[in-house]
């Protein structure tokens, strides 16, 4: 069984090689969007959401598999995302294995498996299929190449003086590292000179955001804004404040999109600002109803989980948002 890195698929995307099924393994949710992402932009060239969430907890097996093999007359170009694939049992996994070995025509798969040393029957038969794409947190030894990439991203080639002062500055995860890049890369004017001093500015960089920034940046589906804004207000708060806010915006999203997208204000109290409810019919543009109706679940899921485990609040908080937010990252 040979083990992809991750960088190596993004080089086949660039030479135009492309497979129908991926297999990522490995618990980094963040390098799980990341993935999905660079492949969603590969496939389509835009910025505009494509790709449909099979979610095996919240759909019947019938429907995950009718929507991997049923075909439009126009045979259009789509991609899937499936986690959790040891949920699908019995006759229709046969029917996933099936597809896995001849796929639809311009229909793109993603399996994703959070364990990396799973013995399941599942993971073995899919390890025959396809070489799995290594999704673990990366190794110290390997952020610099992520810290490069993400710099790559923004079009900017950076010394290794740069590199490293962010490495010693954020790289004990990836994740930490890209919010560290993109902090910079937003603030980098064209008149600035990108070095060691400028990097070592953010570092004290303690702005405060405001509830209205985290909501409208989930309302827009930005993910790297909805991450930095809304890590900042749980380290000064816990996650438990923002659980009103969220919970209330997607409700509110839900009822215009069960309206048909017309937004009547309500006449009671709703508890957000002005400005995040004056972008509601805007923010509803951004999410289909199921994708809503999914991002309330998983907000019922953290509730639990924040009264029934450890978990941090800075893991909870990446979870709902690349779980929700993750269709336009």
């Amino acid at each position: 069984m040979k083990i992809l890195m991750i960088n190596e698929v993004f080089s086949s995307f660039e030479k135009g090689d492309l497979q129908q099924v991926y297999f990522l393994m490995g618990d980094d949710y963040f390098l799980h969007e990341y993935f999905i992402r660079k492949l969603e932009t590969t496939l389509f060239d835009d910025d505009t959401t494509h790709r449909e969430i099979l979610i095996p907890e919240d759909m019947s097996q019938q429907e995950i598999i009718d929507r991997l093999t049923q075909s439009d007359l126009f045979s259009t170009k789509k991609l899937f995302v499936l986690r959790n694939p040891q949920l699908i049992k019995n006759k229709y996994r046969n029917e996933l294995l099936q597809f896995c070995e001849r796929p639809m025509p311009n229909h793109y798969l993603v399996i994703i498996m959070d364990d990396y040393y799973s013995k399941l029957a599942i993971a073995d038969k899919l390890i025959n299929l396809f070489s799995p794409i290594d999704c673990r947190s990366p190794f110290e030894n390997k952020l610099r190449v992520w810290a490069k990439q993400f710099f790559n991203d923004q079009g900017i080639d950076p010394p290794p003086s740069v590199v490293q002062e962010v490495l010693d500055m954020s790289g004990d995860s990836v994740y930490h590292i890209f919010n560290q890049i993109e902090k910079i890369c937003i603030s980098l004017d064209e008149s600035d000179i990108l070095t060691p001093e400028y990097v070592r500015k953010f570092g004290g960089w303690n702005r405060e955001f405001k509830m209205w920034e985290f909501l409208n940046a989930v309302g827009q589906k930005d993910l790297s804004k909805a991450l930095l804004t809304g890590k900042d207000l749980i380290s000064r708060n816990s996650i438990i404040s923002l659980m009103p806010n969220l919970t209330t915006l997607f409700q509110e999203l839900l009822f215009i999109r069960m309206q048909n997208g017309t937004y009547k204000p309500f006449a009671g109290f709703i508890p957000l600002t002005g400005g995040v409810k004056k972008r509601l019919p805007d923010h509803a543009k951004k999410y289909s109803k199921q994708e809503i109706e999914n991002a309330l679940a998983v907000l019922g899921d953290i509730d639990r989980s924040i009264k029934t485990s450890s978990e941090s609040d800075e893991s909870l908080l990446s979870r709902f948002l690349f779980n929700s937010l993750g269709n336009n990252g």
